[in-house]
């Protein structure tokens, strides 16, 4: 049996448009994705015949990586959300694998990101946006990088981390982290110490109510197809305290939900994106071209 081109396994034809490839590879990445039922093997094929033709046919801009304003949404995107058994998993991260990047270094044809930045496990920083700096909000997100590069980068070696991103259709990430084909995006509040229940919608705090900040990723699920994407609320506390607001969910909050955001003080956080991302089916993958379209999108 001869082994299929690259654009027989994409299931387009060798006169399709680049745009037209593109949303092929996103549906085939889809399809084949390990932690939608696929197989780790099927995806890697995909991933490569992507790359073959992508070669053949010049590299694809950064800017088009993310879905421009006012474009219709892609074909084959279902949003679909962390399985709740792995919240129930007592597998633990997979820290012992050494990091394989894909591409390969050795693959000269690749040329979005050096292998220096392809290793480099921070990037950017936070940054003022606007005319004006706020002082919190830059503290903010500087704990935040000192907490996960001190809990989560230094287990899972291959994770990567991006700080301020823009987002496809406006607003902004405060950080996103990448490890193999998995992707969490985390947006950070600070809330005094104390008990806070919450509902899906708002924490409550004796009679004060809070809503976290909103913010979607369907638009940043649709630019990324060939990752599994997840939001994450990250509640700090001013006295530096890991396990500080506690946070309860309600019954009919359950964060599994696809209609529930995730939100977790700094200890839940850490827990949390240990298991989506240490538990992934290749945690150990840098996904190079996924991480130069990030690091394109930094403001």
């Amino acid at each position: 049996m001869s082994t299929p081109s690259p654009y027989e396994i994409l299931g387009v034809a060798p006169s399709a448009s680049m745009e037209e490839i593109k949303i092929a590879y996103r549906r085939a990445a889809r399809a084949t994705h390990p932690d939608l039922g696929g197989s780790e093997e099927k995806f890697k094929e995909v991933q490569q015949a992507f790359q073959d033709i992508s070669v053949l046919a010049n590299p694809l801009s950064h800017d088009e990586t993310f879905q421009k304003p006012g474009e219709a949404p892609r074909a084959g995107f279902s949003a679909r959300p962390f399985d709740e058994r792995l919240r129930k998993s007592p597998q633990q991260p997979k820290a012992q694998l050494s990091t394989e990047y894909v591409p390969e270094f050795s693959d000269a044809s690749f040329t979005w990101l050096s292998r220096e930045l392809s290793e480099q496990k921070i990037h950017g920083e936070p940054r003022k946006r606007g005319l004006f700096a706020n002082r919190a909000r830059l503290v903010r997100e500087a704990n935040t990088i000192n907490l996960l590069s001190k809990n989560v980068l230094n287990v899972l070696p291959a994770a990567r981390l991006v700080n301020g991103v823009a987002a496809p259709h406006g607003g902004h990430y405060d950080h996103v982290l990448v490890a193999g084909y998995r992707m969490a995006v985390i947006n950070t509040m600070t809330l005094p110490e104390g008990y806070y229940s919450f509902d899906g919608n708002v924490l409550r705090h004796g009679n004060k109510m809070t809503q976290p900040p909103a913010f979607s990723i369907s638009a940043l699920q649709r630019s990324f197809m060939q990752m599994n994407v997840m939001a994450f609320t990250l509640v700090l506390s001013p006295n530096g305290n890991r396990h500080e607001p506690v946070i309860e969910y309600h019954r009919n909050a359950n964060p599994a939900l696809a209609t529930t955001p995730n939100v977790l003080n700094a200890a839940g956080l850490v827990r949390e994106l240990k298991l989506f991302l240490g538990s992934g089916p290749t945690p150990n993958v840098v996904d190079r071209a996924s991480l130069a379209h990030l690091r394109e999108a930094m403001y």
